[in-house]
């Protein structure tokens, strides 16, 4: 069997075609050049057709986080704070890969996705929650910015434009049903079913003709458009212009001092959303 890892991403083939990539970066999934290295990695595995991947079915190690935001960092002198720029630069064609590739990108939700875990997950085909542990949230309104990695996007078009505002411009947390509900979620699954039932669906597909897949996925979007590259980007540096502003730096800087600095405590990160409360 194929198999790929390097210290926080392991990729390995669970059945012809089908493969799990763990995400496991402790203690909090944070986001940083490491993990997004590692992603980047199982994008170049999968565009080899040799390779022959048909299914990639992303999941977490880690039973409290999914994929949690970019590690924020302090510039030296300035007092800014931003995220890793490698990361804000490479994930609108990421993005675009997960949603257009001929792969079929499954995400197996369970535990919290704050910011751009959330991103990641709307971005892919589809996503399975557990019903017990899932929280979705996008941070980036109560931080002073606005989501640059598609959020705004693939909110709007999964579950429409009021549910999105209401999801965007509360920068708080939705539990799997509700997300189920809105339809930013296929199902919501207890968890003891959540793995059996992705790993069966995930097989299941990747057992068919690849290029009937790859053909319907691809006539599905262009039925309904995915957002460009190009689109992305846009956001992304409106959202880095709002941010590096004195407003948006004034704001990032009292979250840090509410939440006792940067990194954020183990209660902070299990709670981040609660940062943006009304003091």
């Amino acid at each position: 069997m194929n198999t790929f890892q390097n210290e926080v991403v392991s990729f390995l083939e669970v059945a012809t075609g089908c493969f799990t990539v763990v995400i496991d970066n402790p203690p909090y999934n944070l986001v940083d050049s490491q993990v997004f290295a590692g992603l980047q990695a199982v994008k170049s595995f999968a565009e080899d057709p040799a390779n022959d991947v048909r299914v990639l079915v992303f999941k977490s190690a880690n039973p409290e986080f999914f994929i949690n935001h970019v590690g924020l960092v302090m510039s030296d002198g300035s007092g800014e704070v931003s995220e890793p720029l490698e990361i804000m630069q490479g994930w609108p064609a990421f993005s675009h890969w997960l949603s257009s590739s001929p792969v079929v990108t499954i995400v197996t939700l369970r535990g919290r996705a704050w910011g751009f875990g959330c991103e990641f997950a709307l971005s892919a085909d589809m996503r399975f929650a557990s019903r017990e542990n899932t929280r979705l949230c996008l941070l980036e309104v109560g931080f002073g910015a606005l989501p640059g990695g598609g959020g705004l996007e693939w909110s709007q078009l999964l579950a429409g434009r009021a549910r999105a505002l209401e999801f965007v411009l509360s920068s708080d947390d939705l539990e799997a049903d509700t997300l189920e509900l809105y339809g930013l979620v296929n199902r919501s699954l207890p968890d003891a079913e959540l793995d059996a039932y992705v790993e069966k669906l995930a097989c299941r597909i990747a057992s068919f003709n690849p290029a009937g897949v790859a053909m319907a996925k691809s006539y599905l979007t262009k039925r309904q458009p995915v957002p460009l590259p190009a689109d992305l980007a846009e956001i992304s540096a409106a959202a880095g212009g709002l941010l590096s502003t004195d407003a948006g730096q004034a704001v990032v800087g009292r979250l840090i001092v509410k939440a006792g600095g940067v990194p954020f405590s183990n209660e902070v990160e299990l709670d981040l959303p609660k940062l943006c409360d009304v003091d």
